[in-house]
């Protein structure tokens, strides 16, 4: 989970559209939890999927938009057998001028420092479908001038998002707190991630960002839907999938390497969160081996 730096092609024009299709991914993550500063459009092509947002779960289908404000932890997981959409990664320093005016300082900067949020999905506007074919067009054709007509894009993109979907506007006091605690909790995230076998404590978290176990609490609770002990379980069930897939070890090993004691315990929650049992699974992964 966890912080993510996004590289562009190209630093001098710095955008980034991937095309992603996944098939029979129905019910599998299909990015993990993480942030990043820059702001993200996830806009789907074909198929379902559920995406949390700040611990809110949004569900998306062809045509819907979901907007990634800088900032926002965000993961995906798939609905579906067929699933299609497009990632646009954009660096707000595209748009900054070289001298200060008018369209910078009321817009472009409040949107680059985080204290416009936008609403995360944005579903049956026409004007801003139109907006993103006509940005991955030009991305993908490359045609002389391209890079002016998705410039020009994008800025119609965020007027339209500035008129008609606009969630929260932050003040500066407001933006540093949001900030401080994902820098904080960043931390946090990523001990989980590399210790989540082991037993973790919500005491010993709290010694190693320095906050009361109340405060504690509230903000991981805020930050990803989930209790210290519900995210610890979950980080271990994604874990175990991706052995059970990929690797030749079975259930009762797979749950001990995992971290749990008890395999029918991890089996029924394995069960709760992927809606089928692990030997499910395991017998797919087994019989695609032995082909």
């Amino acid at each position: 989970m966890l912080y993510e730096k996004w590289d562009m092609p190209d630093p001098n024009f710095p955008i980034k559209i991937q095309n992603t299709l996944l098939l029979n991914e129905n019910g599998n993550i299909i990015f993990q939890n993480h942030w990043h500063e820059k702001i993200e459009f996830l806009y789907f092509i074909r198929g379902k999927a559920v995406i949390q947002c700040n611990s809110n779960p949004i569900h998306v289908k062809e045509g819907d938009l979901i907007v990634v404000n800088s900032n926002d932890l965000h993961q995906g997981e798939s609905l579906c057998d067929v699933l299609e959409y497009y990632c646009i990664i954009v660096d707000t320093s595209l748009l900054e001028s070289r001298s200060v005016d008018t369209c910078e300082v009321k817009y472009i900067a409040p949107i680059s420092q985080n204290n416009i949020l936008f609403k995360n999905k944005v579903s049956n506007d026409v004007s801003i479908k139109e907006t993103l074919d006509n940005i991955i067009s030009e991305y993908e054709n490359k045609q002389i001038g391209y890079e002016i007509a998705i410039k020009s894009s994008i800025y119609r993109l965020l007027v339209l998002l500035m008129r008609n979907h606009v969630q929260l506007i932050l003040t500066p006091k407001e933006y540093n707190a949001r900030i401080r605690n994902f820098e904080r909790f960043n931390q946090v995230l990523l001990y989980i991630e590399d210790h989540y076998t082991e037993d973790l404590s919500i005491d010993m978290l709290c010694k190693m960002i320095n906050i009361s176990r109340f405060y504690f609490c509230r903000l991981f609770k805020q930050l990803t839907g989930k209790t210290l002990s519900e995210y610890v379980n979950y980080v271990r069930i994604n874990k175990a999938e991706k052995i059970l897939k990929e690797t030749t070890y079975n259930v009762s090993e797979t749950s001990m390497m995992v971290g749990f004691d008890n395999v029918n315990y991890f089996s029924r929650l394995y069960k709760r969160y992927k809606k089928m049992p692990p030997s499910s699974v395991h017998k797919v992964s087994q019989s695609k081996q032995t082909v």
